[in-house]
């Protein structure tokens, strides 16, 4: 991302990390920690608004070096969640997207939206082929992402999620590019 902003709606964008978001993204997972907490295995160690902005240094840094692409929704200029590329092969053309949403802003198409530019962005900007979601398939709100944004299920991958001490298995969905431009 060359600006600091991908826009989606006049009110819905997808902003780059800075530090100074770490006081409103502690604040969302205080607020939420059980919610969140259930399928997202950092929130235990963000336990104080220093481990935000440890995680938002490190964002940037990650970002800047093309391993990962982390952006953070901002819906009405409120900081609600994440979408980001989590992992990127370079050689493959290949990213694994993960994302995450405040419990009171679901339902809008806030994350079905922001998926979708990203994925934008990551075919027609970074000339990535494949995009990956992997997602516990009791995680049904997540799981319908996938679907929604018409991946393929290439399978179950069996008890490759660890997170509050369980294993879960890991539904795999693919986009490749050509099938992305074939139903824009």
């Amino acid at each position: 991302m060359k600006g600091k902003s991908l826009f989606i709606t006049e009110n819905l964008e997808l902003r780059l990390p800075e530090k100074e978001f770490a006081k409103p993204l502690f604040q969302l997972v205080q607020n939420q920690r059980e919610y969140l907490g259930k399928w997202l295995p950092w929130v235990e160690k963000n336990k104080v608004e220093k481990d935000s902005l440890a995680f938002l240094k490190s964002s940037i840094l990650f970002n800047n070096g093309g391993q990962k692409l982390t952006t953070f929704i901002f819906y009405n200029n409120e900081l609600v969640g994440s979408v980001a590329f989590v992992m990127i092969n370079k050689g493959n053309k290949a990213a694994e997207i993960g994302y995450w949403l405040s419990q009171n802003k679901q339902g809008k198409g806030i994350m079905t939206q922001s998926c979708e530019r990203l994925i934008k962005y990551g075919f027609e900007k970074m000339n990535l082929h494949r995009i990956e979601i992997n997602v516990a398939p009791e995680n049904s709100k997540s799981l319908a992402i996938p679907q929604k944004l018409g991946f393929h299920h290439e399978g179950t991958i069996r008890e490759s999620l660890f997170f509050n001490n369980k294993f879960y298995d890991g539904e795999k969905y693919s986009l490749l590019k050509r099938e992305w431009i074939e139903k824009k």
